[in-house]
């Protein structure tokens, strides 16, 4: 047995979550493209953030109070309820209270969610070519209060024997912001041919700031497909 410690074994709850910085961030994507048990831990918790999403936590500690920014010493407390989550490998135990900070913020749903504006349903298109690729996707954009969480169904349709089929190749997704601004990374991940991916990704941009998201080859930056609000009816 190896005596080798994962450095990122901690980050996928705070990945998930949208607490990582961006060179955290970066890191951590750059690291699931090699490490099945992280990519299976952010998929496993990637239902946490709409779950919290419903519940206003600054009510939950100041009732009664305007809104404001929670304290810092609840996202400790949110990643130790992810992780809880994880080794259990089912979310149900959120609702069933296993978790005690959880099911202080469930236990209060009901009530302070009447009257709340809840944000746009996601919508799922097929990601259109840019140039000839060995990939098609399907991609799911969905709005939350904290900016937009994507998932991506990628599917593998080029040639899987031949020169160079045991070679993984490494895509990422990338959203391009309308101001200008550099584009995110929402995910990275690396499959070899005839292998199809899930992967899902988060970008504190909301979805009326995002311009266009695009899956490209790391190998070569190129642009391979792409999905436009508008064109691709998302936004």
């Amino acid at each position: 047995m190896s005596d080798d410690v994962d450095p990122f074994i901690h980050d996928d709850a705070a990945y998930v979550m949208g607490a990582l910085g961006a060179d955290e961030r970066r890191a951590f994507e750059a690291h699931l493209a090699g490490c099945p048990q992280c990519a299976q831990s952010v998929a496993e918790l990637s239902g946490l953030t709409d779950l919290l999403d419903k519940v206003p936590l600054a009510r939950v500690l100041q009732p009664g109070a305007d809104r404001e920014p929670p304290p810092d010493l609840l996202l400790p407390r949110l990643i130790r309820t992810a992780r809880a989550e994880r080794r259990r490998r089912s979310l149900r135990l959120v609702a069933s209270g296993a978790v005690a900070a959880s099911l202080v913020a469930l236990a209060v749903v009901v009530g302070v969610t009447q009257g709340r504006t809840s944000p746009p349903a996601g919508v799922s298109v097929a990601m259109t070519p840019v140039r000839p690729a060995a990939v098609t996707a399907t991609l799911d954009v969905m709005p939350a209060a904290w900016g937009t969480k994507v998932s991506l169904d990628c599917r593998w349709v080029g040639p899987t024997t031949g020169a160079g089929s045991d070679v993984k190749k490494t895509y990422r997704l990338v959203a391009v912001p309308r101001d200008c601004g550099d584009p995110q990374v929402l995910a990275q991940w690396a499959v070899l041919p005839g292998e199809d991916a899930k992967v899902v990704g988060s970008t504190d941009l909301v979805t009326s700031g995002i311009a266009a998201i695009e899956l490209q080859a790391v190998a070569d930056d190129a642009v391979l497909l792409q999905s436009r609000p508008g064109s691709n009816s998302w936004s």
